[in-house]
């Protein structure tokens, strides 16, 4: 019979998908600091200027991210806000002005999981809101830890497109950078609880898609529509 051949512990790193995510971070690192060229780097209102008021919501409270977080995620800005209205949602915002240094937002897929959340579900789905001419594809998330639930709503954000892959908002990045010569993005996460005091998962679902619809519109014109200003990186 013939011999066997010994598996490696690196075999994985020639699967399709690994394959796949090598060529993206090759492709970053090549446009990032092998090419050198302005950058447009834009300059919008602090998120903490956002609406307290906006709709049915009124905000509960905001609080601040501690500095070993903000270290970690080394966010250009964030906004972290409980909202109230008909019902409760968290506004989690993470708005990079810059990824050319690296610095990219963080997946919940990754950050939930670390905070000792479980994921019971995941796929994308398109939500349609106000003064778009198509639905935005959002990541609906399920999680849960000990006795809670909760539905977790997220999607990677720029001046030209929304985008829920992971992966393709890599490439988008890339392209952003060849075409129009930035790479702003932002991260906007909306959490709806999912268990206790009658709170369904379809009724947390409509809570945050009627959440998103009211402000998707305010928050884009609030990072997108003013001033750029340019920069030699």
């Amino acid at each position: 019979m013939p011999e066997e051949k010994a598996r490696s512990p690196f075999d994985f790193l020639r699967g399709k998908p690994m394959m796949v995510v090598t060529a993206v971070l090759v492709a970053e690192v090549a446009l990032f600091y092998g090419v050198s060229t302005q950058e447009y780097i834009p300059t919008p209102p602090p998120l903490d200027r956002f609406a307290t008021d906006i709709g049915p919501w009124r905000m509960i409270r905001q609080t601040k991210l501690d500095v070993a977080t903000e270290n970690l995620l080394k966010a250009d800005d964030t906004l972290t806000r409980l909202y109230g209205g008909p019902g409760d949602v968290d506004l989690y915002v993470a708005f990079f002005k810059s990824q050319r240094a690296g610095v990219t937002p963080h997946s919940p897929k990754v950050c939930l999981p670390s905070n000792g959340w479980t994921e019971e579900s995941s796929r994308i789905i398109s939500v349609s809101v106000p003064g778009e001419a198509a639905p935005i594809p959002v990541n609906r998330y399920i999680v849960s830890h000990q006795e809670e639930r909760s539905l977790v709503l997220y999607w990677y954000q720029s001046a030209h497109r929304v985008i829920a892959n992971e992966y393709l908002a890599k490439f988008a990045l890339i392209w952003d950078a060849l075409r129009y010569r930035r790479s702003d993005e932002a991260l906007i996460r909306v959490i709806a609880p999912i268990s206790g005091n009658g709170q369904s998962e379809a009724g947390g679902e409509e809570r945050a898609i009627q959440f998103i619809r009211t402000i998707y519109q305010p928050l884009k014109q609030q990072m997108w529509t003013g001033p750029t200003s340019a920069q030699v990186r």
